[in-house]
């Protein structure tokens, strides 16, 4: 077994305790086990990560200082905001240089699974507190994560990663489940922005399935120039739109007002976190309260929920612009492969109201940038170093 594949397995396996200490986190609300544990982990991972850039050779020099500009740049934000992921997301984009971007999806998808059904089963039968919320008459179900749209969001991205790993070449059955957890969505949770999503989503794969069944026999469907642009443009379109309304916004103009409502608030939210900060460079601590891990009403409730101004204010300018760059690299990497296209396109998507992109153990995609998608030429390096 040569040394490459010794660290993406040790690579790997480091994942995989940090994304399931990290969800553990995110749905217990509390530091459950020992922080000294997690620390130790971002230890495990920054080390296996020094190993592979000092001591085994380098083989792309441009890469290699965009990696340490991401490294440096997040550090120091973080030295500004505060914000922890900021430290775990540089190790795991960096750490997964070169590696085959399926495994680690699979690893993802190995942690989320069991997780998200464990959480279900003990929150749903009152092992750990199963927060119940009511909008009107409706009922929402946390099925023992912090909020309903946490546990709706970690559903959609497991499901986005499950099509990715399929190349969207999903079964009608397959198709059908995910219809279903639209409807269980509606029922016990109400999470409009992720069920929107994912009939999206379930439109997308229905389009592919066909595209790739006319397809000539061999060939897969290729997206036509202007849908790969259309992608490209995408994130920064949605990102541009998000903040603009949110920082112009005025109550008194009647298609704002109406677009806030529909937004759950959001822009007025939105409004009043460019009106209490300026934007930084390297970003700043912004003290939230949501209704998260809580039934009760919060009264001074302040959450910055679209990921795009949730990155700008927090993280900081320099951090957005990597974030919005490291989405484009993956697109462009992947410009005919319309699943890899698809699945950039929902996170974008379901960012706009929600702020789980810079969240690695929801968004998996966010660390690929320097993953290996050639997979075939992976398969041919590892057969020589054998022989």
């Amino acid at each position: 077994m040569n040394s490459n594949v010794i660290y993406q397995k040790y690579f790997s396996w480091n994942f995989c305790r940090m994304a399931g200490f990290d969800l553990q986190l995110d749905n217990d609300g509390t530091y459950s086990v020992a922080t000294f544990f997690y620390f130790c982990v971002q230890i495990g991972i920054g080390l296996v990560v020094l190993f592979r850039y000092m001591v085994m050779r380098p083989v792309d020099m441009k890469k290699i200082l965009f990696v340490f500009l991401i490294i440096g740049s997040f550090v120091i934000a973080r030295r500004y905001s505060g914000a922890d992921a900021l430290l775990e997301t540089r190790l795991l984009i960096a750490g997964a240089n070169d590696i085959d971007y399926r495994k680690i999806l699979k690893v993802y998808l190995i942690v989320e699974i069991p997780m998200i059904i464990c959480t279900m089963i003990v929150g749903y039968t009152g092992v750990i507190t199963n927060l119940v919320y009511h909008r009107g008459d409706q009922v929402r179900m946390s099925f023992g994560f912090i909020y309903p749209t946490d546990f709706a969001a970690g559903i959609v991205f497991m499901i986005t990663v499950w099509i990715v790993l399929r190349q969207a070449r999903c079964t009608w059955i397959e198709i059908g489940m995910m219809i279903i957890s639209v409807v269980l969505f509606e029922k016990f949770c109400d999470v409009r922005n992720s069920e929107i999503v994912m009939m999206i989503l379930i439109i997308c794969v229905v389009y592919l399935k066909i595209r790739n069944k006319c397809a000539k026999k061999g060939k897969g469907y290729i997206p036509s120039l202007l849908l790969k642009i259309l992608c490209l443009v995408a994130p920064y379109g949605l990102a541009g739109f998000m903040i603009l309304v949110s920082r112009f916004y005025r109550p008194d103009i009647e298609w704002m007002a109406k677009l806030n409502t529909l937004f759950s608030t959001r822009l007025s939210l939105g409004k009043e976190v460019f009106d209490r900060y300026d934007v930084q460079i390297w970003g700043q601590d912004i003290p939230m309260r949501g209704n998260g891990g809580s039934t009760e009403v919060v009264a001074d409730y302040f959450f910055i929920d679209s990921s795009y101004v949730n990155i700008l204010m927090r993280l900081g300018l320099v951090v957005f612009i990597l974030v919005m760059l490291i989405i484009s690299i993956i697109m462009i990497k992947n410009l005919n492969l319309p699943y890899m296209l698809m699945a950039m396109a929902i996170v974008c998507i379901h960012s706009v109201m929600e702020h789980h992109m810079f969240e690695a153990y929801y968004d998996v995609f966010l660390m690929l940038p320097f993953a290996n998608f050639d997979v075939k030429d992976i398969g041919k390096r590892q057969r020589k170093c054998g022989n």
